[in-house]
């Protein structure tokens, strides 16, 4: 499973990590200050002693604690052991006696050289040993220990800056919390309401944005919907008309036989009215509102194919196309809108015929499943394609995509296989 990144997380820890690294930064440039400012005091004292000592060769000083000396040969043995011969005037040489990196320094050695103002060469050293060190306090504490008080305080800094960096966040986003409910429970409703404050300007401004979109949305939505109903009604009217005089021509041409065209006519008129009248079922019923959605009753799926198979078997007229039909008639009943179901069933088998030129439909009914599959044996678009749907001016493209959104609306399992030669629509109504 993904692990999606919080930006909640993500701030926190950044904030965290950003102040670990400061303390931690600052900590070492502190000491390195601090370790830094005793050089440079001991340099100065050790520059006023070149200064003012009187030395000759051979004849090395002690003065409070500093060695003093003309020549480098004059210097003490450690110093010489532990140093080369300073040739920079005014450069301080350090080296100390360590048994881990975490321990006190044992014994500090200094060195340095400089020219007086009588152009004379003056060299200056300093010998701190931990045995002549004065013991103001006695300790046992171990290095090991000094570095875990140290861990420990500078844990105790972080925690405690974490737990005010966490109070800070959650007075930020509890108003952002707030603002994520509410957009969640916007409905149609309450969305008329005026937003509630949410303490923050940015945040009032983007629930306002949010309710702005949302009521373009639902306008929009209500117009589409208004449209449909009012282009239905108005349409089924036409229709009415067109398919009872298909019938009156029908009768009439039984008492007086039309001409193989006009025959060819009347039946193209027929389908496109029998077309006509199913896609306006279908914009009546997307157009009803869900709380206007039929009850679910037990339909039989394979009767239903069946039926709808024989009541469009005319858009296989003059052509190569054999239909077989495989149905499990044990489990064939499912619970469902029985509107919905037609308006679906019809459309798909309506497209599966009127595609295929040349070739079989293969319809299979396995329970809440079905599957049709229309193959073509020539090298023609067998199923619609989108370009088709897009640019089509009479019902089939539309057809397909209103049924789309009958599916979709019920939350019913659909796909889609498109193969070459072989286009497979997978429907669960379950």
């Amino acid at each position: 499973m993904k692990i999606r990144p919080s930006l909640r997380l993500y701030f926190f820890a950044s904030m965290l990590l950003l102040s670990s690294i400061m303390a931690i930064g600052f900590s070492f440039l502190s000491v390195n200050y601090f370790v830094d400012g005793l050089d440079k005091g001991l340099n100065g004292v050790m520059f006023a002693l070149s200064q003012t000592a009187k030395v000759e060769d051979g004849q090395p000083i002690e003065m409070v604690g500093f060695s003093v000396a003309s020549r480098w040969e004059d210097m003490p043995k450690e110093i010489k052991q532990r140093f080369t011969k300073p040739t920079h005037n005014g450069v301080l040489q350090k080296r100390a006696d360590k048994s881990s990196f975490f321990s006190m320094p044992e014994n500090l050695f200094f060195a340095v050289y400089y020219q007086n103002e009588a152009g004379e060469s003056r060299y200056v050293s300093r010998i701190m040993l931990e045995k002549d060190r004065p013991k103001t306090q006695v300790t046992d504490e171990k290095p090991m220990q000094r570095v875990f008080w140290i861990a420990l305080t500078a844990l105790a800094a972080i925690t405690l800056f974490a737990f005010f960096l966490f109070m800070i966040m959650k007075k930020i986003a509890k108003p952002i919390e707030s603002l994520k409910k509410w957009a969640k429970s916007l409905s149609q409703a309450n969305l008329q309401q005026t937003p509630p404050d949410f303490n923050y300007n940015e945040l009032n401004t983007l629930a306002t944005l949010i309710r702005s979109s949302l009521l373009s949305a639902h306008e929009s939505v209500e117009r589409e919907q208004r449209f449909l109903s009012y282009a239905s009604h108005e349409l089924r009217t036409p229709i009415s008309v067109i398919r009872s005089n298909v019938e009156l021509l029908n009768r009439l041409s039984e008492k007086a036989p039309l001409s193989d065209k006009q025959q060819l006519t009347l039946e193209r008129i027929e389908r496109a009215g029998l077309t006509m009248s199913d896609l306006t079922n279908t914009l009546l019923w997307l157009s009803r509102s869900d709380e206007q959605q039929g009850e679910i009753e037990p339909v039989d799926l394979s009767e239903k194919i069946t039926t709808l198979s024989n009541e469009l078997g005319y858009l296989l007229n003059a052509k190569e196309v054999t239909v077989l039909i495989s149905s499990d008639q044990q489990h064939s009943v499912v619970s469902t809108e029985p509107t919905a179901c037609h308006i679906v069933l019809t459309n798909l088998i309506r497209n599966a015929y009127q595609h295929t030129q040349h070739g079989q439909v293969h319809i299979t009914q396995q329970g809440s499943k079905v599957t049709v599959v229309n193959c073509s044996t020539q090298n023609e678009e067998v199923f619609i394609s989108d370009e088709t749907t897009k640019n089509a001016s009479i019902g089939y493209g539309l057809g397909l995509q209103l049924s789309e959104k009958v599916i979709k609306r019920h939350g019913w399992f659909y796909e889609i296989n498109d193969l070459p030669g072989r286009y497979e629509v997978v429907v669960d109504f379950n």
